[in-house]
């Protein structure tokens, strides 16, 4: 695909999903701004295209005022993320249980309240990328589904106050439906759950017959915020065989 966006603030770039995104993205033609917390990380996916301008900082760290003002990005994707706690909620502290809060949750805040305030250009696309959990519950994971949850939300409001003020904001959230086959959060979680269930990860991981890839996921939200393909703004679900819009 030919690149459809001039610009792209990418936060989360560093692995999993963001990063895959980066590279589609650059690899189309599009100028991205790679944000992530591990500098070895960024250096290594801006050595494979140098449409990609590494930028090492937390998202959720105050950033997002300056870094809309500078790149003035016509896409705005929010991957970051944190790895839980696992653990059953009565086994964590608040800390450990609202961390998701404090990071994924708190970026989003963030950069969705500066793409308002500034605002980003009529016609701008944004994507948060929450999690299957945020519809299903997590119980093993302490406040992750909520804090997800919540970036939906914040997704919602922010496509409410574009229309309100006229903004032409596109808002897109998308909900990968189950775990991204070679990420951290994946491995941690689905090795809890497994323990859980008494059964070897492997055998957890092989509930879903088509594995959903962090380059897989990146290509669903390509097509997805492609204009041409007339996907309607709003919340979807990404399996490793399926893209549908959510209710």
């Amino acid at each position: 695909m030919a690149a459809q966006f001039k610009t792209a603030l990418i936060i989360g770039a560093g692995r999993g999903t963001g990063r895959a995104l980066a590279l589609q993205l650059a690899g189309s033609g599009t100028k991205v701004t790679a944000v992530a917390r591990t500098q070895t990380d960024l250096d290594t996916l801006a050595s494979e295209n140098p449409n990609i301008t590494p930028h090492n900082a937390d998202g959720a760290n105050g950033i997002a005022d300056d870094l809309l003002a500078r790149t003035k990005p016509d896409l705005l994707v929010l991957a970051g993320g944190i790895t839980p706690n696992m653990g059953s909620f009565f086994e964590q502290n608040w800390e450990t249980f609202s961390a998701t809060w404090n990071s994924d949750t708190k970026s989003a805040f963030e950069f969705l309240q500066a793409a308002i305030k500034a605002p980003m250009a009529a016609g701008s696309t944004i994507v948060t990328l929450s999690s299957g959990a945020a519809i299903g519950g997590s119980p093993l994971s302490g406040g992750y589904a909520g804090a997800k949850r919540m970036q939906h939300y914040l997704t919602n409001y922010t496509a409410w106050e574009s229309d309100r003020r006229e903004l032409g904001l596109r808002c897109f959230t998308v909900y990968p439906r189950q775990f991204i086959a070679g990420t951290q959060t994946a491995n941690v979680a689905s090795s809890t759950y497994a323990e859980a269930r008494g059964v070897p990860q492997e055998q957890f991981m092989a509930q879903w017959k088509h594995a959903l890839t962090p380059e897989l996921l990146a290509s669903r939200v390509m097509e997805l915020v492609d204009e041409q393909s007339a996907h309607a703004p709003g919340a979807w679900g990404v399996t490793g065989s399926t893209m549908e819009p959510l209710t």
